[in-house]
């Protein structure tokens, strides 16, 4: 009974081995590829709000400024305050806004129009509504007025950012791969030349050189 039970535990203790060698052996997938990592980052989700009625909606960061169907407001990218003193945070978390431009409007076929009169007509303090309420523009410096725009950045999903990291990842090892490949030899970019090379003639046949004889 006890050299069977040590039979199985040897036999399982080998199989494990084997599986663990035959895991080790086989060569990792090869990385995405550029294009692809691209594709994929331009395909992660994003958070885009509406000006009157605050509607929150995902859609491909790469999708820009759109329409919304159901409610016929102009979708904007979400912005992020990271002003530490910004009034607008909560529970430690940037403001999250929108700055819509004035100018753009919904056409009545639904495409977006641009008219730049309405945009003259609008005056904005900075990027950060929340922030321009503790903003005064005639006193501050030009540090300062630059500090504030440089606190404003495009507001990513926490999964997004997640995925933004792997993908990161994922573009090191294909830099790493590209790197391990064997290098394609050098292509021979001399014209090519139909029939018979010239040969140099051999200074003793020249004509030039030929010896004459005396008769």
């Amino acid at each position: 009974m006890v050299r069977h039970g040590r039979s199985l535990v040897a036999a399982l203790l080998l199989g494990g081995l084997v599986c663990l060698l035959s895991a080790c052996s086989k060569e990792p997938p090869p990385p995405l590829s550029r294009d692809e990592i691209f594709r994929q980052r331009l395909e992660l989700p994003a958070l885009y709000l509406t000006a009157k009625t605050h509607k929150r909606v995902i859609a491909p960061m790469s999708k820009g400024m759109f329409v919304d169907a159901e409610t016929g407001e102009i979708c904007w990218p979400a912005l992020a305050c990271n002003n530490p003193d910004c009034p607008g945070r909560k529970a430690g978390e940037p403001f999250v806004f929108i700055e819509p431009d004035a100018g753009s409007y919904v056409k009545p076929d639904g495409s977006i129009g641009y008219d730049p009169a309405r945009a003259a007509a609008e005056r904005v303090v900075g990027p950060c509504p929340q922030c321009a309420k503790i903003r005064d523009p005639r006193t501050e410096t030009n540090a300062q007025r630059q500090q504030y725009i440089s606190w404003v950045r495009p507001y990513v999903l926490p999964e997004t950012a997640e995925r933004m990291k792997q993908l990161d990842e994922e573009l090191h090892r294909r830099v790493l791969f590209e790197r391990r490949q064997p290098t394609p030899p050098a292509e021979d970019k001399s014209p090519a030349v139909d029939g018979p090379q010239p040969t140099r003639a051999d200074p003793a046949t020249r004509p030039d050189k030929a010896r004459t004889t005396k008769g």
